[in-house]
């Protein structure tokens, strides 16, 4: 059994060298205390009150003291002395049981897990852990080996998950049977590494460990302010810890801590005096602290055995480069230890890991959907994991970005400028064929766009053939399709047609699947009734036009950027009355790597499905008012499939979403062939329907499970425009026209405002 003795003032008292034992490590000098002094020591380890804070100061985490024990209602460990504190010593007697009547087990206690309220005199690492004490060395502060062991055992027992042993290391049997069984119990056991200015063990290696062992022992040397090795601190030096063929060196679990003039209670000179105190005993303290606040934060430390491994990977690098016999690992640095090691990962449905740095901006979201705010919100606040499986907070929203375009009724309720020839035919027919200018197609500009980045305007056209029975035929590409529709259906110059062009409700689902080719055919049925049908599909990437983000986006070879969907509408317009005409529109679209509009990466994190199709049902009514005048009222209503995804989104639902707007056309409002129109709207938005989106919940015990959470797919807010616009002719062959929309909740999107004016002219031939 081998003799353990402490050196209480190194300074003022030293052990002869005859004596078999082992020598506390401190403290070395004590003096009186400035109360003033702060703790500069808290920040040379990177200790931060942001850090204090993430851990709840080490609350719930209970530290082992194995020491001379504590005076448990010193004012820095009032009230977070374990009542399982015992007197483990098996050599003595403890006369007044775990109390401390030396003064070291007080200080490092202190030091390790020292409270914040004492008036800025000290504060701990960890200042609201838990303090079990466990006295094993007698008020000389000298035990035995089989103290020491029973102290570590019975620490383990009490639910200590840190253990601080501010004693020169001496391997024996004992000794290394109590780690053993500390460690089959997740228990990590800190090390002082001694204060003979020699080599750790005298360089031997210390056989018999368990693997499990090696991963939770630490070693602990001692620097100055200035992050130098203490004169008096022992070295690693070039011994090992083995377990069976496993073979750790002592440098490579091994740091450095402060260990300097620390102040800490001083009980010897009062109850409530403090000191200086200097020593490997001191620095010990601080790692244990640091370890209790990393497993209160990360309970998977713990239980994985890895916070040994977060703090040697973190330490800042001291002396020679790497880990060395001098400095072992380096400086604790918590700081570094608190960030994540390796790259964060975050977990998708299908249980793959991906790396947050691979996740690109996969999703632009149209009207309808706003600005998908509910899941935005839970991506702002989503957990991802580092390589040692800590969970962390990281912003994901920016995975989600608002599409500028998505078809807007009033891009798409107004034609672009064109140039236009029109040839009558033989029999009354009228047959004509436009193409666009330069900075309009499609209804989208096209400014900002280099030769390369568009198809140019000789790519639009249109061509439209009228006959004399009311029959109209129009087919091109890179047009707006609702302007034709419309007029196919209401008839060509009628009020039905100016107003529905100016609502865009009825073939909204149609507005989705513009900027490609188009045809529209419609006809009259009797006297009294139209009929009419088009198709139109969006337009390839190579051909799109448009200056939005999302097609540079596209035609840099992001072809998601722009969905693949293809819009048919059937619609039926009949009078009902005398001055009374009703319609009814059925329309169908399919969208590929879309969602009404909605536009993603089918392979990405945040895609809503493969495809979809949507069905839609419009009513229509239109009455005349006066000479000239109309009032329509339109409203739509349609529902979309839901799909399965494998990203980050596990899959949608089946979705409703409904438009509908009034409109008011004057003829020869302010002068002969003139029109002015005023009209409000509600554009095409979700009004039920969710995603399901992966998220990953870590449990107090840092189990993480990943689940499916339910988010809503209705945006925040609920657009209404007005519209106000005119159109003349300014001379035969030339028309003007111009139109002013203003928004609330634009895009779906709450407390969004925006207003925007259109001019446009028309040139026939």
């Amino acid at each position: 059994m081998a003799l353990i003795m402490g050196l209480k003032m190194k300074n003022l008292r030293a052990w002869a060298g005859g004596i078999v034992g082992l020598l506390m490590a401190g403290p070395v000098m004590a003096q009186t205390f400035n109360p003033g002094y702060s703790a500069p020591w808290l920040a040379q380890i990177g200790v931060t009150s942001a850090i204090d804070a993430t851990a709840n100061g080490g609350a719930g985490l209970n530290i082992g003291i194995v020491d001379t024990g504590v005076v448990t209602n010193n004012p820095e460990v009032l009230g977070r002395v374990s009542t399982s504190s015992s007197c483990a010593a098996v050599t003595f007697v403890c006369s007044r049981g775990v109390n401390d009547d030396n003064g070291h087990g007080t200080s490092t206690a202190s030091i390790a897990a020292g409270s914040t309220a004492t008036g800025g005199l000290m504060s701990g690492v960890a200042p609201k852990a838990t303090i079990i004490a466990e006295k094993v060395l007698n008020a000389s502060g000298s035990g035995y080996d089989s103290d020491v062991a029973n102290g570590i055992v019975k620490a383990t027992n009490a639910g200590a998950q840190v253990i601080n042993l501010s004693l020169t290391y001496i391997p024996t049997a004992a000794v290394i049977n109590a780690i053993n069984y500390a460690a089959s119990k997740g228990t990590i056991i800190v090390f002082a590494g001694g204060n003979s200015a020699a080599v750790l063990n005298g360089g031997a290696n210390s056989s018999g460990y368990t693997a499990a062992a090696l991963s939770r022992l630490v070693f602990v040397g001692s620097v100055n302010s200035a992050n130098r090795l203490s004169s008096f601190s022992n070295t690693p030096g070039n011994g090992s810890a083995v377990a069976g063929t496993v073979r750790n060196s002592y440098a490579s679990l091994w740091l450095m801590a402060p260990g300097e003039r620390i102040v800490a209670p001083g009980i010897m000179y009062g109850a409530n005096a403090y000191a200086y105190w200097t020593g490997t005993s001191m620095a010990a303290p601080m790692i244990s602290g640091a370890l209790a606040l990393l497993e209160t934060t990360w309970p998977v430390l713990n239980r994985n055995g890895t916070a040994t491994s977060v703090l040697f990977q973190t330490a800042t690098d001291l002396g020679a480069k790497g880990i060395d016999t001098v400095d072992g690992n380096g400086l604790l640095n918590v700081t570094a230890a608190f960030q994540p090691i390796g790259p964060l990962t975050v977990t998708q449905a299908n249980g793959k890991a991906v790396q947050v740095s691979a996740l690109t901006n996969s999703l632009l979201t149209s009207g309808a959907l706003g600005s998908l705010s509910s899941v935005t919100s839970l991506l702002a606040k989503y957990t991802a994991f580092d390589s040692f499986q800590r969970n962390y907070v990281v912003n994901l929203s920016g995975l989600v970005q608002k599409n500028a375009t998505g078809g807007s009724a009033a891009a798409a309720a107004q034609a672009p400028t064109v140039t236009s020839t029109a040839v009558r035919l033989a029999g009354g027919a009228t047959l004509a064929f436009a193409r666009a200018d330069a900075s309009s197609v499609g209804g989208y500009p096209t400014a900002g766009l280099t030769d390369s980045m568009s198809s140019r305007p000789a790519s639009s056209w249109l061509m439209k053939l009228s006959g004399t029975t009311g029959t109209s035929i129009s087919a091109g590409a890179g047009f707006p399709v609702s302007a034709a529709f419309s007029e196919a259906l209401w008839g060509e110059g009628s009020l039905g047609g100016a107003q529905a062009r100016y609502l865009g409700v009825s073939n909204s689902l149609l507005q989705l699947a513009q900027g490609g080719t188009f045809a529209s055919i419609g006809s009259k049925l009797g006297t009294d009734t139209r009929i009419a049908f088009s198709f139109s599909n969006t337009a390839a990437a190579s051909q799109a036009i448009t200056g939005s983000t999302s097609l540079k986006d596209t035609l840099m070879g992001r072809e998601w950027a722009r969905s693949q969907a293809a819009g048919v509408a059937l619609g039926v317009t009949t009078k009902l009355r005398k001055g009374w005409t009703g319609g009814m529109t059925l329309g169908v679209l399919n969208e590929r790597n879309g969602l009404l509009g909605t536009v993603y990466d089918r392979s990405g994190s945040l895609a809503l499905g493969d495809q979809h199709k949507s069905v839609s049902l419009g009513l229509s009514s239109s009455v005349d008012l006066w000479q000239g005048a109309g009032l329509m009222f339109d409203a739509a209503l349609a529902v979309t499939d839901g799909a399965a995804a494998s990203g980050l989104i596990t899959g949608v639902s089946a979705t409703t979403a409904r438009s509908f707007g009034i409109a008011l056309v004057q003829k020869d409002a302010l002068s002969e062939g003139d029109s002015l129109s005023v009209a409000v709207r509600k554009p095409l938005r979700v009004t039920s329907g969710s995603a399901n989106l992966a998220t990953t919940s870590v449990d107090d015990q840092g189990f993480a499970t990943t689940a499916a959470t339910r988010v809503s797919l209705k945006p925040s807010g609920s657009q209404t425009d007005l519209v106000v616009g005119y159109n003349r002719s300014l001379r035969p062959g030339v028309d003007v026209g111009a139109s002013l929309t203003v928004s609330s909740d634009a895009g779906n999107v709450r407390g969004t405002n925006s207003a925007s004016g259109l001019a446009k002219m028309s040139l026939r031939f």
